[in-house]
């Protein structure tokens, strides 16, 4: 039997601040074919497993059909690509409420229709899915944590605390309350938030009663405190501090201390 090929391609336009923003997704059909072939399949998980397409992101799931065959065969062809899109996708978590659209077209038309072979280009699903940099912050964080599995962890680099002591910057009171927002609106997640301290050994200026341990130990506690203040079950949050075992480094090695003061929320269950 002849072996068919499904050849997949992923449009991407950067943003700034944002690295690998996707705009638009092709999905490319075999001649006559709707089922989504292991290429097809593969493809789509490995942009799950890179955060590349995440459940909670907005999308609209379009199908299309070449030059080949009537009008109505192509309409029929076209939707069953599309559905087949979508229910792989619902398979992946997402959920039926952000898919905005999922649609036949039908063939697209060309000036040039010579030919048995049709357009392969034109034979796909096309996914549109809403940018990023379209969407507010309190978004980004809740696609970025959706995206986690189980046992991921997503750095809160926007929660900052004095070197050394206990006290959160002021601007980090939004994020505080965007954390404990996305915890109100994801009842069945548990999860642990992981302490860190940036420097090796004891610095000038530690509160004496805190060592690295300790110091990265509260730090996670009092995050946790915060959620349970506005109204989050403790019982769904454990803390652990890592001291400054993970530490931050550029890219020549050096100790970033802002971002290695930090806590880390690990996803325990969803």
């Amino acid at each position: 039997m002849k072996k068919i090929f499904c050849f997949i391609t992923a449009l991407f336009f950067a943003c700034p601040g944002y690295a690998q923003v996707k705009d638009t997704l092709h999905i490319f059909f075999p001649l006559d074919q709707s089922n989504l072939s292991p290429e097809s399949t593969l493809f789509i998980d490995s942009l799950l497993h890179k955060k590349m397409l995440a459940p909670g992101r907005k999308m609209v799931i379009l199908g299309y059909g070449d030059y080949l065959g009537s009008d109505g065969y192509n309409e029929n062809l076209s939707y069953a690509r599309a559905k087949n899109v979508l229910d792989y996708l619902i398979l992946k978590d997402f959920r039926k409420e952000d898919i905005k659209l999922c649609v036949g077209k039908g063939k697209i038309n060309r000036l040039s229709t010579n030919g048995n072979k049709g357009n392969s280009k034109d034979r796909k699903v096309e996914l549109i899915i809403d940018k990023i940099y379209d969407t507010t912050e309190t978004q980004r964080f809740e696609y970025a944590l959706t995206g986690l599995k189980e046992n991921e962890t997503y750095p809160l680099y926007n929660i900052h605390f004095y070197q050394g002591r206990l006290d959160i910057t002021p601007s980090s009171l939004p994020h505080i309350k965007m954390l404990y927002d996305f915890l109100n609106a994801h009842k069945s997640y548990i999860i642990q938030l992981e302490g860190h301290v940036c420097c090796l050994g004891r610095v000038e200026g530690v509160d004496e009663p805190y060592d690295e341990s300790t110091l990265s130990q509260k730090r996670a506690d009092l995050v946790c405190d915060s959620m349970v203040k506005y109204g989050i079950d403790k019982t769904r949050i454990k803390c652990i501090g890592l001291g400054n075992r993970n530490l931050i480094h550029d890219e020549e090695g050096r100790e970033d201390e802002e971002l290695s003061r930090r806590v880390e929320i690990r996803i325990l269950s969803r």
